[in-house]
Formats: C-alpha cells, sequence, structure tokens
C-alpha cells in the first residue's frame, strides 16, 4: 500500500512537471531557405491582428572603410526615404494611412529594417508593398541625402564636445585598432560630408542581396 501510494505520488508530480513544461514552452519557429538564399524563421501568433517583419543583412558598419566611415549607416538610413519613385513624404504618408510603422537598427555587423503592420488584407498588403519597394528600389535623392548628411554632420560636431562620446570613440580604437570596428557607425563628419549618392548605390548593390539574408516574420500570418 505504501508503495502504490509512492507510485502515485511520483506520477502526480510527474505529469504536472510534464504540464508546466508545456505551458512554458517556447514558441515553434518554423524555419525554411528561400530558393534565392535568404533564411526566413516564422512563429504564427494569432492573439493579435498584427504582423511584426525583420530583413537583416551583413551591411553593418564593419564593412565600412576609414574613408568612408558611416557610410553603411547612412545607406540603411536613407533606404527608406525615397524609393520607387516615391518622396520620404509620400512612403510615411501611405504607412501612416495603414497604421503600419517602419523601423531598422545597424550595429557593427548587420543592418535590418523593420515593419510592423495589421494584417488585415488592405493594411498588410500596402504596407508591405511600400517596404518591397524600400527593400528592392530605393532611390537615394540627391537632395534627401545632402538634407540628411547636413543634419548628420551637425549631431556629430556636437558629439565632439561631450566626453561621453570622446571617450567611446578613445575606448573603441584602444580595443580595436585599425580593425573596422573601430570607427563610428555614424561616420565622422569629414567622411559624411564626403558621401555621394554613387557611393551608397554600390554599397547596396554589395551588401543588400537576397543571398545571406535574414527574414523574421512573427504574427497573424
Amino acid at each position: 500500500m505504501c508503495t502504490n501510494f509512492i507510485f502515485r505520488r511520483l506520477l502526480a508530480v510527474g505529469t504536472g512537471v510534464l504540464l508546466s513544461l508545456q505551458a512554458y514552452a517556447g514558441p515553434v519557429i518554423q524555419h525554411w531557405q528561400t530558393t534565392s538564399g535568404s533564411e526566413v524563421y516564422f512563429v504564427e501568433n494569432h492573439d493579435l491582428p498584427m504582423i511584426d517583419l525583420s530583413v537583416n543583412f551583413s551591411a553593418g558598419s564593419a564593412r565600412d572603410e576609414k574613408a568612408k566611415s558611416g557610410l553603411a549607416g547612412v545607406t540603411r538610413y536613407m533606404m527608406a526615404l525615397g524609393a520607387a519613385g516615391m518622396s520620404d513624404e509620400q512612403i510615411s504618408q501611405r504607412m501612416a494611412d495603414v497604421g503600419a510603422v517602419l523601423g531598422g537598427d545597424l550595429d557593427a555587423d548587420r543592418a535590418s529594417l523593420k515593419l510592423r503592420t495589421l494584417s488585415s488584407a488592405r493594411e498588410r498588403d500596402q504596407a508591405l508593398d511600400v517596404f518591397s519597394k524600400i527593400l528592392q528600389q530605393p532611390d537615394f535623392p540627391d537632395a534627401v541625402l545632402e538634407r540628411e548628411k547636413a543634419r548628420i554632420v551637425a549631431g556629430l560636431k556636437e558629439a565632439e564636445t561631450q566626453p561621453e562620446s570622446i571617450s567611446s570613440k578613445a575606448f573603441m580604437t584602444a580595443l580595436y585598432g585599425s580593425h573596422p570596428y573601430a570607427l563610428d557607425e555614424s561616420g565622422e563628419p569629414e567622411t559624411v560630408t564626403a558621401l555621394k549618392r554613387e557611393d551608397l548605390q554600390d554599397f547596396y548593390h554589395s551588401y543588400y542581396g537576397a543571398r545571406g539574408a535574414v527574414i523574421a516574420l512573427m504574427g497573424d500570418l
């Protein structure tokens, strides 16, 4: 009788542990590779009528040369400021019209563009249409580039007066020496000033290809 009692207790505990593990199990991540060489990771979730999409490229600031420091960051940023003949205002308006949000990140190794949109057909299709044009047909308009370069340079010159910025740059130089990791992601005033539209186009064509891209999808799909 004692043995049966112990067995029942162990069985109950084991069942409880199993149920707990199931309750706290992570999301199911589906993975596949496209015919063009992109890696796709997808988590299906219908709790909210939303989709989050991130496309990552090996296009971080470590791809910069010292003479063109800041090129990776300016290229990624400018992609969303003119594409397929749409101006930055038109892109913003089309996204705002369906409540979609554009974003992106840059570090030493990766550059990403991100989209959050509602999953309903009209909103999703319009947001994805604009997003795909940003990815595939960035214009890098000269007038916008000059405007953004002036803004970036003003910020860099202000940063040169900040102790935190000065010490950070000194630390990275001491740590990485002549390696591209030592370069400031934002560039230097003189290197950003010298950037041309052709530089952005060349960088884009070199590093923003489908092969090697990583696509993360999550949401109501």
